[in-house]
């Protein structure tokens, strides 16, 4: 009974904030801590970073496994099946053997380093796709489903493949300039709903000629030893 009230907090805690957790706590390890803002859902997941910011509004679908990455923003689009922040050196290759045999008892250890994956704002990521440790993954960027993404991917480009490469980019130069200077991500979403949204051009335009741009101000949830704070 204890364990089914826990369960109802934490998905509750979700809810209040206008989001989803479909997993409830067992979605995080018992060494993961997050970040959670307001309008998040998240489904039957799996965050192993011990410390992960996650944007307003972004969602992620079930089977998607958070590792070695520290920040996802706002307003991003992750599929199922995604593993981000893959290690890419869990066993030792210039050793005897790649074998953890080595150093599960004994005198040796090993303890490879980890550099940090990131998700700008308004990225959408395929069903199926990679992203290994390290890598930045630029705010308006699009991951082909089932692509393996290797290197730092650039604001706004669509990559696909396996090592993913870049296809083309979603706008022009000088809108993917302008679009990344007005960090729409930051305005209020209501407003943002106002605003000719299917037409980039018209909306730098409508923002352009606004005397004031009214910012989102977003609760945020900490998540730590599997509770909601």
């Amino acid at each position: 009974m204890l364990k089914i009230l826990k369960e109802k907090k934490f998905k509750n805690a979700f809810r209040k904030m206008g989001g989803k957790a479909a997993g409830g706590s067992n979605s995080f390890s018992s060494r993961a801590c997050a970040t959670i803002e307001e309008g998040v859902s998240l489904g039957h997941i799996r965050v192993e970073s011990p410390a992960i910011t996650i944007g307003a509004h972004s969602y992620i679908r079930s089977g998607t496994k958070l590792s070695v990455i520290s920040e996802i923003g706002r307003f991003c689009s992750i599929g199922s099946e995604c593993t981000l922040g893959q290690e890419k050196h869990t066993h030792p290759t210039d050793w005897v053997s790649t074998h953890p045999f080595q150093y599960e008892t004994g005198d040796l250890s090993y303890s490879p380093n980890l550099s940090w994956a990131t998700v700008g704002h308004d990225v959408w990521i395929g069903h199926g796709a990679t992203v290994l440790e390290g890598v930045e993954i630029g705010t308006g960027a699009i991951i082909a489903t089932r692509a393996v993404v290797t290197k730092n991917v650039p604001p706004y480009a669509i990559v696909g493949g396996n090592p993913a490469k870049i296809i083309k980019y979603r706008h022009s130069s000088e809108v993917i300039e302008r679009l990344l200077q007005s960090k729409w991500w930051n305005f209020d979403i209501e407003y943002l709903r106002s605003l000719p949204l299917n037409n980039a051009e018209q909306f730098l335009k409508a923002i352009d000629g606004s005397p004031s741009l009214p910012l989102g101000r977003y609760s945020r949830l900490r998540i730590a030893n599997r509770r909601a704070q």
